[in-house]
């Protein structure tokens, strides 16, 4: 006999939805987890950047006192502001984070379980575990598993950037003094809602993008409205700009860059990369599980199941949407198909999905750009 009727591993958004359905249906549910509860969106994604947005809007907006009936007024900013800056940001993830304390979900009944998991079995799970200054390890089984282990910032092979040194979303929100120039690479949603970020607290940006324009994936008329409201603010933006080399000089990161056939070499204070994301399979050992995956993500069928029938997906490690509420979403999904069948399957339906970058204006939909629409549809 199985020791769980389900597993899910990750403690992200999307694993607490899928542990917590399942525990409401009655099942015997662990939820494994190699950090801390909360995943990606408390600790570097949805939390600390929308805590970090804010404070830099209020500074925006008190430079535009004016513009709301007020008498002009400035800002004394310095280095000790921004860490304040940062401390409330912990203040807020520590506060949501009270949400996803491991007694929450014990209190319905599901075995919190933290270390490191591995497939030794399509239906066996070894757990290694911190103990004292030591390690230990158990064994565990279960009928049905739901990998939820999130994404983290995919680097590119830029030559010399890991000896140059870089940030990530996964480091940016520690950061105690405000750099003074940045160098971002990646004109996606990541990098242009921190680069307006920080270009609001005083820091030089320079966003290099390799395509043709911003926010690839929304309406062209959208990423030139944003790329217009971005310079307006002062961020330097470069299209079609591939990056080429990483180095130091006279105490500044450089970052060799190619437009046009040429190449130039950028300098800033710090190099922050937001060019994507990829999915957290390292150590699951899931070929033992006979579950199929690549770069890009945990393949899935329409119903969220792995090439093992037993074993589900949820969350940015499908590769699908990069979103908290997706996350739920799919989890929701996996927990109907994991324990109900035929003719009470679920599809995952992506056609009406919400989102939503949080520049200042917001750029938000719901459902298909107009290209997309097109191409899926036709003209007609």
């Amino acid at each position: 006999m199985s020791d769980y009727d389900l597993i899910v591993i990750g403690g992200g958004s999307g694993g607490l939805v899928a542990a917590v359905g399942a525990a409401h249906l009655g099942a015997r549910v662990a939820l494994v987890e190699k950090k801390a509860l909360g995943g990606d969106c408390l600790f570097t994604g949805c939390v600390p950047s929308k805590a970090l947005i804010a404070s830099a809007r209020f500074a925006a907006n008190v430079r535009r006192a004016s513009d709301f009936g007020f008498a002009q007024t400035s800002l004394q900013f310095s280095g000790d502001n921004f860490a304040s800056i940062t401390a409330r940001v912990q203040r807020v993830i520590k506060t949501v984070g009270e949400h996803d304390a491991p007694e929450v979900f014990r209190a319905l009944g599901i075995d919190v379980i933290f270390g490191t998991p591995r497939f030794l079995s399509p239906h066996g799970l070894e757990i290694e575990s911190a103990q004292g200054e030591g390690r230990s390890t158990r064994t565990v089984s279960a009928k049905r598993f739901c990998i939820s282990t999130g994404s983290r910032p995919a680097i590119p092979p830029v030559e010399g950037l890991n000896e140059t040194g870089f940030i990530t979303n996964e480091e940016v929100f520690d950061l105690e003094q405000l750099p003074a120039s940045f160098l971002l690479l990646g004109g996606g949603p990541i990098g242009l809602e921190l680069g307006q970020a920080f270009a609001r607290f005083g820091s030089e940006v320079t966003v290099v993008e390799m395509g043709a324009r911003l926010l690839p994936k929304e309406d062209e008329e959208v990423s030139a409205t944003i790329e217009s409201i971005l310079r307006a603010e002062g961020l330097n933006v470069l299209l079609n700009a591939k990056a080429v080399r990483a180095g130091q000089a006279d105490g500044h990161k450089t970052l060799t860059i190619k437009e046009n056939g040429q190449e130039r070499e950028l300098h800033a204070a710090e190099v922050l990369v937001a060019t994507g994301r990829r999915p957290n399979v390292e150590g699951l050992n899931l070929e033992a599980a006979d579950v199929r995956y690549d770069e890009q993500r945990i393949i899935t069928d329409e119903h969220l199941r792995t090439s093992a029938s037993h074993i589900f997906a949820a969350g940015d490690v499908t590769g699908h949407f990069p979103f908290t509420h997706m996350a739920a979403y799919e989890a929701s999904v996996v927990v109907r198909n994991a324990f109900f069948f035929w003719p009470l399957l679920q599809k995952a339906d992506f056609r009406v999905v919400p989102w939503t970058t949080f520049t200042d204006p917001e750029v938000a939909r719901v459902g298909l750009t107009e290209k997309e629409a097109y191409r899926e549809y036709g003209k007609d």
